[in-house]
């Protein structure tokens, strides 16, 4: 008979507790106050990708103006062996500098898209805007 007693006392205090303790909040509520949460930890935790290197940035412009010396010297030199495999190979390598460029000076840009001189023009320009010379 005791323990009839003890299910009975705990059942009571068990109603209490709910009684006294708040209930869950609605699950819009809940919802909600994820949401916010989650935003405010992302902001808290954001990692900011770290400036690049002037030195890295003056390498390659170095690079650049190196490279488009070259094209410029071969498109002028009119009989030269193998003139269009060079001029195809430093044209590849100049538009894989220019792709470096602008991934470091945040251009915005299509990196899928087939070279063309149009593409080539375009990101040129916006090196330029960004104050890149070579």
């Amino acid at each position: 008979m005791e323990w009839l007693a003890v299910v009975v006392l705990f059942l009571t205090l068990c109603v209490l507790l709910s009684l006294l303790l708040p209930h869950p909040p609605p699950s819009r509520w809940r919802r909600g106050l994820q949401r916010r949460t989650a935003r405010l930890t992302a902001r808290l935790h954001r990692h900011r990708e770290p400036e690049p290197d002037p030195f890295d940035t003056l390498r390659l412009q170095t690079r650049l103006g190196h490279l488009s010396t070259k094209i410029r010297s071969i498109e002028s030199t009119p009989h030269m062996y193998a003139r269009a495999h060079k001029l195809m190979a430093l044209e590849a390598a100049y538009d894989d500098l220019l792709d470096e460029a602008c991934r470091l000076a945040g251009c915005p840009g299509e990196a899928e898209l087939k070279r063309s001189e149009e593409k080539r023009w375009q990101e040129e320009q916006e090196l330029a805007a960004r104050g890149w010379s070579w």
